[in-house]
């Protein structure tokens, strides 16, 4: 299976299966934000689409398959969050209930704060992984993430990323990420995880089953 690094140009099309694969997994922040708006899918495509739209231009970005059937994005040692910009952000207007704002504020702090409990030593930051719904269960989540885990090992550079669901937390121990802060969204049941892998002095991984 070929990976390759997206160029720039291919941006729109990255975008298309972030939104593709986060809508289709039920994701509880897009439905906490979103639960009460008329057009939530549509808000939560273009809230998922952002996901890819917003990441500086020196962050790595990978695909498979040249249809983009998975896509990953990792921001490599050095690089921070400071140069994210969002090209269409949400306004009031866009909304038909006050709260819907007020949540995405609510959840752009946290994000914030457990962005920030990654602390600024130098570390590849998995920012996103996106498989489109038609080719789960074919393992790419593990084909797109483990040379790069590999690369870090032989960097002897810690991995590091954030995630707001349970199920995504045992997935990512299985690569030796463990939890550093847990933060709850006001109002909401659900929470943000920051997670930190150390460098494998003797580079190895585990049989993937993802």
């Amino acid at each position: 299976m070929n990976l390759y690094e997206v160029p720039i140009d291919e941006i729109s099309k990255m975008a298309d299966v972030s939104a593709e694969a986060f809508i289709d997994s039920n994701d509880p922040i897009g439905n906490f934000i979103f639960q009460h708006e008329p057009e939530y899918l549509r808000l939560k495509r273009r809230f998922f689409r952002s996901l890819v739209t917003t990441c500086p231009p020196a962050a790595l970005r990978i695909g498979m398959t040249s249809d983009l059937a998975a896509i990953t994005i990792w921001f490599p040692p050095g690089m921070d969050h400071s140069g994210e910009v969002d090209p269409d952000p949400f306004l009031e207007s866009d909304f038909q209930h006050p709260e819907t704002m007020e949540k995405l504020i609510r959840v752009g702090m946290v994000i914030k704060a457990v962005t920030e409990s990654l602390g600024h030593d130098p570390q590849w930051y998995l920012h996103l992984v996106a498989v489109s719904p038609k080719f789960m269960g074919h393992r790419y989540s593990s084909l797109l993430v483990e040379p790069v885990l590999m690369r870090a090992d032989k960097e002897r550079m810690p991995c590091t990323l954030i995630t707001q669901r349970l199920d995504n937390v045992r997935k990512y121990e299985h690569w030796n990420f463990k939890v550093v802060t847990e933060v709850p969204i006001p109002g909401s049941g659900e929470k943000f995880y920051s997670m930190r892998r150390e460098f494998q002095k003797n580079s190895g991984l585990p049989e993937s089953r993802i």
